[in-house]
């Protein structure tokens, strides 16, 4: 008989964006290491290239799973397997919805038949997770300046708040069209191919630099997805071509191609907002 995933939900006073960015690019500073990881206490846990590694404090490295989709802010799936051989992987998803000025993080834990004692597993989950959730709701309370720190990168301070114009002329935003390469296996799932990790890789990169505003898969044709960056300074389109181009190793290996696309960003939702209310006036 096969078990139920894992379903527990909280609520983080945080938006959605602020939100994935604390649960992903700062997961080594709320994450219980002492209690629950492979090495135990002093050891370190970062996303790295598509992948959750924990490393000793001597250096040893542990992966916990692979990165399988990767949708800020609204979702991420992996694989799971903390101690295990990649082989005898679990999936856990985690999803952030916006719930009125907070946000509603769902953890799903599931494939419990690849555990010796699938009943075991996952009673011991249903222990450990509420804990970890626990730590990262605290963590997201307001007034940390991690949780500043991490609106900031994520862009939840929209471009030109508190101007009438904005300050999108003093950032260079492109687009990126991104769609199967020659390298991509026909017939397969763009996500169930291993290439897509360097893409996802790629992603957390930009997020960790602040540089990624959206990105996802465009649901009329298959294996293409859109990625808006938005590099700080005018006059940075060769810099952010080079990125799309060399630092994303599925597109340098083929596996995607992508189009960069400068975008000129003439209104923000926030200076919008505010020439709406001034028309009414």
């Amino acid at each position: 008989m096969t078990l139920p995933p894992i379903h527990r939900e909280i609520l983080v006073d945080a938006p959605p964006d602020v939100a994935f960015a604390l649960f992903t690019s700062k997961i080594g500073d709320w994450w219980p290491v002492a209690e629950l990881s492979v090495f135990g206490a002093g050891a370190t846990v970062a996303f790295e290239d598509g992948a959750l590694v924990e490393r000793s404090p001597d250096g040893q490295a542990a992966e916990w799973g692979q990165v399988t989709s990767w949708l800020p802010p609204g979702e991420f799936s992996m694989t799971w397997h903390p101690g295990r051989d990649t082989l005898a992987a679990s999936q856990v998803t985690v999803t952030f919805r916006a719930a009125g000025d907070q946000t509603l993080v769902v953890l799903e834990h599931a494939g419990w038949d690849v555990f010796a004692d699938p009943a075991a597993a996952r009673a011991e989950y249903e222990h450990g997770w509420p804990e970890v959730l626990r730590l990262y709701q605290a963590y997201t309370a307001p007034g940390r300046s991690e949780t500043s720190e991490a609106s900031e990168a994520s862009g939840a301070g929209e471009p030109g708040e508190g101007s009438e114009g904005g300050d999108a002329d003093e950032a260079t935003w492109v687009a990126l069209l991104h769609r199967a390469g020659p390298a991509a296996e026909p017939g397969v799932s763009i996500f169930a191919q291993p290439q897509f990790r360097e893409h996802v890789g790629f992603l957390q990169r930009m997020a960790s630099q602040g540089y990624l505003v959206a990105a996802g898969p465009l649901p009329d044709e298959d294996g293409a997805g859109m990625t808006i960056l938005r590099l700080p300074g005018a006059g940075q389109l060769a810099e952010a071509t080079r990125l799309a181009t060399e630092d994303d190793a599925s597109v340098a290996s083929g596996f995607f191609t992508v189009t960069v696309r400068p975008w000129q960003v003439m209104l923000t939702g926030s200076a919008l907002d505010g020439w709406e209310l001034r028309s009414r006036r």
